[in-house]
């Protein structure tokens, strides 16, 4: 899962990619192709912890989250634009968007204001590359297609400035316009860039929920020097602050939210895996997930739900309680399964 990190100049997106994921932030270039620096972060999983143990695995596999912090290019962005133009190529492919805006003492632009104006940008985009390709299509023979007709549906939401986040697409849309990339329908997370002493403080911003985004504060320069301690002082800044966990770990319950996804586990003697999934996918998509030579030769599933594997605490105990159940390529995964799946290529 890759996230990137956009906003304007000065609100401490290299910062909030600093205290995230403990890396360095690139200097400022103008060579877009080197642009993206990526950083990783490995999700905490208590479960996984667990399997880990009690399989007494050799290895264990967390979920990752990639982040990419981009380095500024003041020849495009100018001082107070809300995003820089140059970067839309380079976020097209990614599965979320860190919106990321400043609250600080001082700061002259209101917060929704600051996030609404990189919207805005994300909008327009879309608009002009929708508007493009509609023209292109109009000026080809034939009846209608679909494409045409999803994409002038688009373009009348794009117009009043709403985002595609929030708009109501059959799967047969979707679909037609997935080749697109558009950027204000990828899940969002409105970050925001705080003092330590805002950092706890709830949110109530309807009209960032209007457009579909779920808010996020953190504290980017003080949660940056907590990687200069060791694991017992970042607790115990946390805690003084009163902040319940690190910013990385409380980012990725958002973005799990944000983006609909589940966890499930695989596990045995060699390995302990969590794997991402979307939420509503079904067995032989998960199958697909761990490799696709699996999905191909698909037969059934051996499900256990975690928390009665967690009750009972080995494989043997779960057979002879009856827990463990066999399911068809159609069985949807649910949060915490873990699946051992036979197959035959």
């Amino acid at each position: 899962m890759k996230s990137g990190i956009i906003g304007a100049r000065g609100a401490g997106k290299s910062t909030v990619f600093h205290a995230l994921t403990g890396l360095t932030p690139i200097p400022g270039v103008a060579d877009a192709r080197s642009r993206g620096r990526p950083g990783q972060i490995k999700v905490v999983d208590p479960r996984l912890d667990f399997l880990e143990q009690a399989y007494g695995s050799r290895k264990k596999v967390p979920v990752e989250l990639t982040l990419l912090d981009f380095a500024p290019n003041p020849k495009e962005q100018k001082e107070g634009a809300a995003l820089d133009p140059s970067l839309l190529p380079l976020i097209r492919d990614l599965d979320a968007l860190l919106l990321v805006a400043p609250e600080f003492t001082g700061n002259n632009v209101p917060l929704v204001a600051a996030i609404e104006n990189i919207e805005g940008e994300l909008v327009f985009a879309d608009f002009d590359q929708a508007e493009r390709r509609l023209e292109r299509l109009k000026k080809e023979k034939g009846p209608i297609d679909f494409e045409r007709t999803a994409l002038e549906k688009c373009l009348s939401w794009l117009e009043q400035g709403k985002s595609l986040r929030i708009l109501d697409m059959t799967a047969q849309e979707v679909h037609a316009l997935s080749s697109f990339g558009f950027l204000s329908r990828k899940p969002a997370l409105a970050v925001i860039n705080c003092d330590a002493d805002r950092a706890t403080i709830e949110d109530n911003l309807d009209a960032l929920r209007g457009r579909g985004l779920e808010s996020f504060r953190l504290a980017a320069a003080f949660e940056a020097e907590l990687w200069e301690l060791d694991a017992e002082g970042r607790q115990e800044l946390l805690a003084e602050a009163g902040i319940a966990a690190p910013a990385r770990d409380r980012l990725i319950s958002a973005l799990y939210r944000s983006l609909g996804l589940i966890t499930f586990y695989t596990a045995g003697e060699p390995e302990a895996h969590a794997w991402q999934l979307r939420s509503g996918a079904s067995a032989l998509e998960a199958a697909d997930r761990i490799h696709s030579d699996i999905a191909r030769g698909f037969i059934r599933a051996e499900v256990v739900s975690y928390e009665d594997f967690a009750e009972l605490r080995s494989d043997a105990k779960v057979k002879e309680a009856g827990k463990l159940r066999l399911e068809g390529r159609d069985y949807v995964i649910q949060d915490g399964d873990i699946i051992h799946i036979r197959f035959k290529v």
